[in-house]
């Protein structure tokens, strides 16, 4: 900031046109003439933003009773149920090794145990690991063998009776990984200390159920 020259014209304010006290303001190379009052009323101006209030902390609210923890899991357990209902497979236990199948109703003309259903494994296989003899399906909720050789198949479905643990071991690399697994679970079934259970050793029940 600097004065105005005594041998110079007398400056006036740019903003206000006042001739008090006016002082020669320089900003980036700019100089500007600036009474003391514009410069107050600036700087006032320039005063930071009032303070924000703190929001005040929102009620903590009560536990959730007793009753509506009830309510929400009889909510949860009829929804399982629902789902459940609507699977086109139950979850049942192969007589024969104990592992737990897939049990779907059979299609047209591929009931193979006489039952009306048949058993699959759990895990589904790629296609392309499995012969085309092994490769099944599900069809409208239905368990057949899968149509042909189709190259553009990705995923497909085994019978369990290919990988029952009490069957012999396959060749081929996809099932005989499957079969392994269903023969490891057997084996520890059997070291556990309540023994093998009597209910599935006593009925040997039709291969692959």
């Amino acid at each position: 900031m600097t004065s105005a020259s005594a041998a110079g014209p007398v400056p006036v304010c740019e903003f206000c046109s006042s001739g008090d006290e006016v002082a020669v303001q320089e900003r980036l190379g700019v100089r500007v003439a600036v009474c003391a009052a514009c410069t107050a009323r600036f700087a006032a101006a320039r005063s930071g933003p009032p303070p924000v209030e703190a929001p005040a902390p929102a009620p903590v609210g009560l536990p959730p009773t007793l009753g509506e923890q009830a309510g929400t899991v009889l909510a949860h357990v009829r929804r399982m149920a629902r789902l459940a209902a609507a699977r086109p497979w139950t979850e049942e236990v192969c007589a024969r090794c104990g592992a737990v199948v897939h049990r779907y109703r059979a299609g047209d003309g591929d009931d193979r145990s006489g039952d009306g259903h048949v058993d699959l494994a759990r895990e589904p296989v790629l296609a392309a690991a499995v012969p085309p003899g092994a490769r099944w399906e599900v069809v409208d909720g239905r368990a057949a063998p899968a149509a042909g050789d189709d190259p553009d198949r990705v995923g497909a479905r085994v019978p369990h009776a290919l990988v029952c643990a009490d069957a012999e071991a396959p060749g081929n690399a996809r099932l005989h990984q499957l079969w392994a697994a269903n023969r490891r679970g057997r084996d520890r079934r059997d070291d556990a200390p309540d023994g093998p259970r009597d209910d599935l050793l006593d009925d040997p029940g039709p291969s692959g159920a």
